[in-house]
């Protein structure tokens, strides 16, 4: 199954700016789109963001990307295979032939990346969370929510600290999401008690803004209706510290100080109000907020220190810094390095180096909730959605709810057919430490109605594991097949999910090997880019037209079989 067309357009995110959209259609006509994200806090070290600098939307129009794609990259991957997720995303970046992707932009480059993966899990037939799980081998669970109550630095006016957010103990959606919901209402009316209605206006994150507050009246706020709530959430800040750091010292609530006075002041908020960690402390360029961090004990830390700023989902980053285990965890956001395999391979880095993974959403959003597909099925620690107002966060919040619901269906098929007495088929599933473990899938029952049992709190997140089985199939497997299979149409998916497509035919499965490709469909010539050379320069050393011959299934398949090689699509 190829890429039968790629459709870029413009879009606005929720700041109301420029953005990327990029839909892609299968030859069977099966579709998917991916919507690239923006941030107003930015780590220095991020890859670029192309925009048009005219006068349209005041220099941030992306239609010169628009162009490019449908001029230059869409062509090159007319007809190219579906599941290949890797070679796809190298090949864009010998396409960009940079370091930071200046020339193709980050943005543009991930546009591509992630439309590509959505529609290759689509195509699998299976929940995009499971998708991610079984390609990275990981067990599936739910993150703790590090929900933005309280919002200022770059998001919102008034307050030099970015974001307060509140982390409910419960990894449980339908538990952490009430919580948060009720506690977000509550702490507004507080609020707007103190500083009148204009408290209540919110950032861009759909946290309240409320002007006039500090930084301790908000934090003694929440530590009180923590503590009347019997201490159910932990207290947690992202400082965004670069945003107040003029190069010497740190202009924070009309003071300025040094990393020394930072670190007593953000010691004194911990005995105070028991926080649980703080992203950014200091400034990346200040030197003097390093050294702190080194000299902080690695295994007694008052707080947990998460970098984002620092690390930038870069996996080079995040194993420099973790030789000197300066921070607890790390936040992944995919459009700071570009592409879907990059920010694997960034998650990858932060496991190995034992570190916390906090999936982010960014300022700049829509309501593409790939995020929370991608935390739930990596198991990461944690997902920053922010609050639950304005409808870009409440699609992450929802999709959160979705993903517990369908399971909570599954373990309900389950409890009513084990209280049948039924005896269930042992179907194998690869682990994440590479054994096969067994879900247990019940065998057909005819004629019989049983009302669903309850689900106990355990059964959750379905780790892959053979001490607690799951069900997640729809129709009954049969016995000895793999789920995991790509050679046949799978049968997983979201319990009461709708057709992933309309079509009459179904979708051609995913081969698990490396496809033969008799023939590739013609694409038109290319249109000149503005700004790319036309050979760009690859790292390798060789031009994009090498980097193509090496890298394509088509290219490989011809390598092993010489019989049935056939010519690289015209154009490249």
């Amino acid at each position: 199954m190829g890429i039968k067309s790629i459709i870029p357009s413009q879009v606005l995110n929720s700041n109301g700016d420029p953005t990327i959209k990029v839909t892609m259609v299968a030859e069977n006509g099966v579709s998917d789109y991916f919507t690239v994200p923006s941030g107003a806090s930015l780590g220095n070290k991020e890859v670029a963001q192309k925009t048009d600098g005219t006068e349209s939307y005041n220099g941030k129009s992306v239609n010169d990307s628009i162009k490019l794609i449908a001029g230059v990259v869409a062509p090159k991957f007319i007809g190219y295979p579906i599941g290949h997720q890797s070679d796809f995303d190298s090949l864009l970046v010998a396409l960009d032939g940079t370091e930071n992707k200046q020339n193709l932009g980050g943005n543009t480059i991930l546009a591509m990346s992630g439309a590509y993966f959505k529609l290759s899990a689509k195509l699998s037939e299976k929940p995009l969370w499971q998708y991610i799980a079984e390609d990275r081998k990981t067990n599936p669970a739910f993150p703790r929510i590090f929900a933005n109550l309280v919002g200022g630095g770059k998001h919102a006016p008034g307050l030099d600290i970015q974001e307060f957010m509140i982390v409910p103990k419960s990894n449980k959606p339908i538990e952490a999401i009430e919580q948060i919901v009720q506690t977000f209402h509550t702490l507004t009316t507080i609020m707007v008690s103190l500083y009148g209605p204009g408290a209540q206006l919110s950032g861009s994150e759909g946290a309240i803004a409320p002007i006039g507050a500090s930084t301790e009246v908000v934090l003694e706020a929440l530590s009180n209706l923590n503590a009347k709530n019997g201490k159910t959430f932990e207290i947690a800040l992202d400082v965004a510290a670069n945003s107040f750091f003029d190069g010497k010292s740190y202009n924070f609530e009309g003071q300025s100080i040094h990393a020394s006075d930072l670190l007593a002041v953000y010691q004194g908020w911990d005995s105070k109000f028991d926080l649980y960690s703080i992203e950014d402390p200091f400034a990346e360029a200040d030197i003097e907020g390093t050294e702190l961090l080194k000299t902080m004990p690695k295994d007694k830390k008052p707080f947990k220190v998460i970098a984002d700023d620092y690390t930038v989902t870069n996996a080079s980053l995040i194993a420099e810094f973790s030789k000197d285990k300066l921070f607890d965890g790390v936040i992944i956001k995919p459009d700071q390095v570009g592409s879907i395999s990059e920010m694997f391979t960034a998650i990858d880095a932060a496991k190995q180096a034992g570190l916390d993974v906090v999936v982010s959403h960014r300022s700049g959003e829509s309501n593409d909730d790939f995020i929370v597909d991608l935390a739930y099925g990596i198991g990461a620690a944690g997902i920053k959605i922010g609050a639950p107002n304005h409808g870009e966060r409440i699609a992450k919040y929802n999709r959160l709810l979705e993903i517990q619901y369908s399971l909570n269906s599954s373990q309900e098929q389950l409890d009513s057919t084990l209280d049948l007495g039924q005896k269930p088929t042992a179907t194998p599933l690869e682990s994440s430490a590479g054994k096969v473990a067994t879900m247990a899938v019940p065998t057909p029952v005819e004629k019989i109605s049983v009302a669903p049992s309850s689900v106990s709190d355990n059964t959750i997140s379905p780790k892959i594991s053979a001490s607690e089985p799951v069900v997640v199939a729809s129709t009954p497997a049969q016995p000895n097949e793999s789920l995991a299979s790509p050679a046949q149409p799978s049968e997983v998916s979201e319990i009461g999910a709708a057709p992933l497509t309309t079509e009459a035919t179904p979708a051609d499965p995913i081969q698990p090997t490396t496809p033969i490709i008799t023939h590739l469909a013609t694409v038109p010539p290319e249109t000149p880019m503005p700004s790319l050379p036309k050979e760009p320069e690859v790292p390798s050393g060789s031009s994009f037209k090498n980097a193509t011959i090496a890298l394509t299934p088509t290219a490989r398949a011809a390598q092993e079989n010489p019989s049935t090689a056939v010519l690289p699509v015209s154009g490249l």
